[in-house]
């Protein structure tokens, strides 16, 4: 299949709520009222950042590289199994005020797509782990490499959007879904030297989560 690629400058899970803010923005301003005007100008102007969906390129041309999926900032890093294998876990958080598109995190092919449909408790709730919307997604690279991905749902009115379909092919840093708020894990094969530390802001399509040894 072929590469798909939203370059439009809003994501178009936006369009619908950013057309109807701006209806009712305009309709306010031409009868007056004030107070709705500000609050739904105000809330216009939320969208349009939640919603952006900037051009970004990591202008590497390496295939050992593994770029990161989510803007936000690194949690924390450990070592965990994932099917009797060690790999090391990437834990990133992003909020509404960052860049919400997901991005392939190298060339290849996303492997399977799986969804939990669910609620939208805090990340911190007991119970936020078990019932919170998540999607697990399994990449794998050109040169054999899989990285899983898996991203869970904070507090939001938002879902979590894939569009890539499974066994499609993926250019390094390609957008394939949405996240407005939630927690990102990268589970990457133990091999790979880590370019990221805990504490670390990271940028989708352009941020080196770690690198392949040669």
């Amino acid at each position: 299949m072929s590469v798909q690629n939203d370059t439009f400058i809003l994501s178009k899970q936006g369009w619908l709520p950013i057309a109807l803010a701006g209806t009712l923005f305009i309709f306010f301003s031409m009868t007056a009222l004030h107070l709705f005007q500000f609050i739904f100008g105000a809330l216009l102007i939320a969208f349009l950042i939640l919603f952006r969906n900037p051009e970004r390129s990591a202008a590497l041309g390496e295939t050992s590289s593994i770029i990161s999926s989510v803007d936000g900032v690194v949690l924390g890093i450990e070592e965990t199994l994932i099917n009797d294998k060690t790999m090391k876990k990437v834990t990133i958080l992003n909020s509404l005020w960052n860049v919400s598109m997901l991005r392939a995190p190298f060339d290849g092919v996303m492997e399977w797509c799986k969804v939990r449909h669910g609620v939208s408790l805090g990340l911190y709730h007991p119970l936020a782990e078990m019932l919170n919307e998540k999607i697990l997604i399994a990449f794998k690279s050109l040169s054999g490499h899989e990285v899983f991905i898996e991203h869970t749902s904070a507090q939001s009115c938002f879902s979590i959007a894939v569009e890539n379909e499974e066994a499609q092919k993926m250019k390094e840093g390609s957008r394939y879904g949405f996240l407005a708020r939630g927690r990102t894990v990268m589970y990457i094969p133990n091999e790979v030297t880590l370019n990221v530390h805990a504490g670390a802001d990271v940028r989708a399509g352009e941020s080196v989560i770690g690198r392949f040894d040669a």
